[in-house]
C-alpha cells in the first residue's frame, strides 16, 4: 500500500513549504531552543513512525537540520510549529538543544491550512488523516471544494474519493490508517450491500491478500447472488398464485415476499364471494 499522509505538516502544498508559506511576506530566519517550540495541537498527522524518526535523528546527528522548521510566535515567547514537527521530534532524539526556524505570522486557520498543505504535498498523511484534515477545512473553516482543489492540486473526483473512506465503519478506517488495507480497498468495500459485514470482509482482504480488483469482483458477485435469490422468491410466489387461482377460481394478488406479505382475492359479485368461501371451507 502506498504511504500517503503521515509524515508531518507537508502534504497539501504544491510547492515546498518555505516558498509557499513565505511567498507573501519576508522570511525571518533564526534559531530557537527546542524547549521553546511547541507542537501544533491541530496537526493533521496523528502518527509518527518511531523507526523512521530514529533514522532521521541519526542523519541529523551527522548532517544537522538541512531545512528549517516553520513556526509562528505564540504567547510567553514560545513558538508553535506550522511545518516540520517530524524534524523537531527527531532533533530531540538527536540531542540537539537548538534548531533553525523560519518565523512568520499566521492565524489558526492559516496555520492549519499550511499544515495540511505540507502533508499532502509530501504524501505524509495516511488516508484517514488526510480525509479528516480536508473534512475539517470544509466543516470548521468553510473551505469550498474549489479552494481545496486549488491548494492541494488534486482533482475534484480525487477529493471526493479521499472523503468517501470516512463513510466506512471506524474499525475499518483503523485498518486503513494502519496501512493494513489501502484506500482503494476501502472504496471497494463501500460498494457492498448495506447489511454486509465490512469489517469481516476487510479481515478477509488482509488474510487472503486480495487486490482491489478482486474485492470489486467479490462485491459484484455478492450482488448477483442477492439478485438471484430475489428471482427465486418471485418464481415461488408466482407458483403459489397459480395454485390459488386454480383452486378458488378468482384473481389473486400477493404483496411481499415468500416469508412475509399479504394475499388479496378479487371478486365482482356476491355469488363469486360465496364460491370462494365454499372452496376455502
Amino acid at each position: 500500500m502506498k504511504k500517503s499522509l503521515g509524515k508531518g505538516l507537508g502534504s497539501l502544498i504544491r510547492s515546498n513549504e518555505t516558498n509557499f508559506i513565505n511567498k507573501n511576506q519576508e522570511i525571518t530566519k533564526t534559531e530557537a531552543y527546542l524547549t521553546d517550540i511547541l507542537p501544533n495541537k491541530n496537526q493533521p498527522r496523528k502518527a509518527f513512525n518511531s523507526e523512521l524518526l530514529n533514522d532521521l535523528a541519526e542523519s541529523i546527528k551527522i548532517n544537522g537540520i538541512l531545512q528549517p522548521i516553520a513556526v509562528r510566535e505564540v504567547d510567553n515567547n514560545k513558538y508553535e510549529i506550522i511545518a516540520g514537527e517530524r524534524r523537531w521530534r527527531a532533533a530531540q532524539l538527536a540531542g540537539l538543544t537548538k534548531v533553525p526556524i523560519i518565523l512568520f505570522e499566521a492565524n489558526n486557520e492559516k496555520t492549519f491550512e499550511l499544515a495540511i498543505m505540507e502533508n499532502v504535498q509530501r504524501e505524509d498523511l495516511n488516508p484517514i488523516e488526510e480525509a479528516l484534515a480536508i473534512k475539517e477545512l470544509i466543516e470548521k473553516y468553510n473551505f469550498s471544494k474549489e479552494k481545496i482543489i486549488d491548494i492541494t492540486g488534486k482533482k475534484r473526483t480525487r477529493i471526493v474519493n479521499i472523503l468517501r473512506v470516512l463513510d466506512l465503519p471506524d474499525k475499518v478506517q483503523k485498518l486503513i490508517a494502519e496501512e493494513k488495507i489501502s484506500r482503494g480497498h476501502g472504496i471497494a468495500l463501500l460498494s457492498f450491500k448495506e447489511d454486509a459485514n465490512l469489517l469481516e470482509i476487510a479481515q478477509s482482504i488482509i488474510e487472503k491478500e486480495l487486490s482491489v480488483r478482486q474485492v470489486e469482483k467479490l462485491s459484484k458477485n455478492t450482488k448477483s447472488e442477492v439478485k438471484s435469490d430475489k428471482v427465486k422468491k418471485d418464481i415461488y410466489i408466482e407458483n403459489i398464485i397459480k395454485i390459488l387461482e386454480t383452486k378458488l377460481g378468482s384473481k389473486i394478488n400477493v404483496k411481499g415476499t415468500s416469508t412475509k406479505g399479504k394475499i388479496e382475492i378479487e371478486f365482482s359479485s356476491l355469488e363469486e364471494l360465496n364460491k370462494i368461501i365454499g372452496h376455502i371451507e
